[in-house]
């Protein structure tokens, strides 16, 4: 990985979808970035409905199967204890900075929040950051470290709502990788 760029695409990925694979494979296709690394969130992360850091660790390697430019890390989901994104970065930084130009991907209406965050300002001036432009989330300008990328997805469908379609048993295939779907479906997630 010496020299290359290489983006953290962190996140619950509860569970991954198409959309992140495709966002991931953007950002090689249009060389922005050398290689994408998921980094998802541990067992330890305030949100409903997550299914364990396991599941959705094994699931990022089923969607990423295949793909040499794209990995995942197990960083967080290893941690034994609650994470904030600024620790969750400093591990990051600590592990892969002497090999790689490292930026941190996000979409743009995480990056609006980031103000509420713990160290927000150490954040923000310390790393580099691609910024995936959604609907109805604007740019915050003057910003040097931020690469700000359309999103050419056309489907941007949320992670609930296709928890909801598996909950009830609705087809999914367009959504969802297939060998995603049969983890899914051989763990009895999302049920």
């Amino acid at each position: 990985m010496q020299g290359k760029k290489v983006g953290f695409f962190g996140g619950c990925f509860n569970p991954p979808t198409n959309v992140h694979i495709q966002l991931a494979n953007s950002l090689i296709n249009n060389k922005v970035l050398d290689k994408v690394i998921f980094v998802p969130v541990g067992d330890y992360y305030e949100k409903k409905n997550l299914v364990p850091a396991i599941h959705r660790y094994k699931m990022l390697k089923i969607a990423c199967n295949g793909n040499g430019n794209l990995e995942v890390e197990e960083i967080a989901c290893n941690h034994k204890e609650k994470l904030y994104a600024t620790d969750t970065f400093e591990l990051i930084f600590d592990k892969y900075n002497k090999n790689a130009d490292m930026y941190l991907i996000m979409g743009s209406d995480n990056f609006q929040k980031m103000p509420t965050w713990k160290n927000y300002q150490e954040i923000i001036n310390r790393y580099k950051f691609i910024v995936i432009e959604r609907l109805k989330y604007e740019k915050v300008d003057n910003l040097k470290n931020v690469i700000y990328v359309k999103n050419e997805q056309t489907e941007d469908i949320s992670a609930t709502c296709i928890r909801n379609k598996l909950k009830k048993g609705d087809n999914v295939s367009s959504y969802l990788n297939t060998e995603v779907i049969n983890y899914i479906e051989k763990n009895n997630l999302y049920k």
